[in-house]
């Protein structure tokens, strides 16, 4: 579930270089970007999804659970059936059709009822799902233009939100050694706060996407130090409601911050 140090040097070098589109770029790329929006999505909603389940099946705020977890399940199904019905060339076809499969499995485990054997068959489910999610983004991107790789760390950070807030249920539960959720909830912290000290250090983003970084650079720090919070499950449980609305509006940030680079292409 990690991003390789080199591919992330380079999605830095491009989001530092590619600031803003080109008004060429925005009669050619629009098109490309709509889709690979659709497919980044979808690595989002699947850990966003599994995150509400636990929260229900934890107790954890339940009816906002239940809501985000209907939410994330209806927007994955209609991104799907968007993607299904666009035009993708043979490969990227290929790997919606491992998106489509692994997505069957995911959504029959979200939609029973909550219970720790389904919270353990979505920790690896929920990882392949990612997975297969990131193979058809990087086919879609293979003939995309090179100014949509500006997109890349906000698309990555707006994964991570919901990364750290699955993950940290995933370490208060009990359901499992603490071992690996706790390892990949430090290593999602720690690269959500390395991607937004870049961002901040870009001035040649456009002033409504610095204003956007702004705003996510003021929520960070305290769902940063929340969700970093580790110990016995007790007292994690006890602040998950908290950590859980923290992550939805930083969900919300990103999604701003997405939304204002998309907007030259539009």
């Amino acid at each position: 579930m990690r991003l390789a140090p080199v591919f992330a040097s380079a999605a830095t070098a491009a989001f530092l270089a590619l600031g803003c589109a080109s008004a060429a770029f925005a009669s050619t790329g629009a098109a490309h970007e709509a889709t690979a929006e659709l497919a980044e999505q979808g690595r989002m909603l699947g850990q966003r999804a599994t995150k509400a389940y636990l929260m229900t099946l934890q107790g954890v705020s339940p009816d906002a659970g239940r809501s985000i977890l209907a939410d994330s399940v209806s927007r994955f199904e209609r991104n799907l059936a968007t993607l299904r019905a666009g035009k993708l060339d043979d490969s990227a076809r290929a790997k919606l059709a491992a998106v489509d499969s692994t997505w069957n499995d995911v959504r029959a485990l979200l939609t029973a009822p909550p219970s720790a054997s389904g919270a353990k068959a979505l920790y690896d489910s929920t990882a392949a799902l990612d997975q297969a999610s990131q193979h058809l983004v990087m086919a879609i991107n293979s003939r995309g233009p090179e100014e949509s790789r500006r997109l890349i760390l906000p698309f990555r950070m707006r994964m991570l939100s919901q990364r750290i807030a699955m993950h940290y249920l995933y370490r208060a539960s009990g359901l499992m050694t603490p071992n690996a959720p706790e390892m990949e909830l430090a290593y999602a912290r720690s690269e959500f706060a390395a991607n937004l000290s870049r961002s901040t250090q870009n001035n040649a983003l456009p002033a409504e996407t610095r204003e956007a970084v702004a705003k996510l650079a003021g929520l960070w720090p305290a769902y940063q130090s929340a969700a970093g919070k580790t110990g016995e499950p007790v007292a994690m449980l006890k602040n998950a409601p908290a950590v859980m609305e923290m992550s939805e509006q930083v969900l919300g940030a990103t999604d701003k911050l997405v939304g204002s680079l998309l907007a030259p292409a539009r």
